[in-house]
C-alpha cells in the first residue's frame, strides 16, 4: 500500500527550534520515502512501511534532543500521487 503522511514537529523548551526540525528531517535522506519540507509541514510518500519507519525516525531524531510533539495526518488517497502523475 502507497501512503501519504503530513508530518508537524514541535520541539519543546527550546528558542532554536529550526536546527532540531533540520536534523530530524534530514534523517530521513535515504529512508525510502519521498520527502517535500513546506513552511509549516514535511510531507512523505511512499511504501507503507517505508512512511512508517521514517515518521518513527523522525520523531525519534528530536526527541533525542529533548522533549517533542509530532502530529500526524497519514491517507491511503489523499496527496499520494506526485507533482508528476
Amino acid at each position: 500500500m502507497f501512503l501519504a503522511c503530513q508530518l508537524s514537529l514541535y520541539p519543546l523548551g527550546t528558542a532554536a527550534y529550526t536546527p532540531v526540525i533540520k536534523e530530524a528531517v534530514a534523517t530521513l535522506e535515504g529512508s525510502g520515502v519521498e520527502v517535500e519540507v513546506n513552511a509549516m509541514s514535511t510531507i512523505i510518500r511512499g511504501d507503507e512501511e517505508a512512511v512508517w519507519q521514517a515518521a518513527r525516525r523522525l520523531f525519534q531524531a528530536a526527541a533525542e534532543r529533548g522533549e517533542a510533539v509530532l502530529v500526524m495526518t497519514i491517507s491511503n488517497r489523499c496527496g499520494c500521487q506526485t507533482a508528476g502523475d
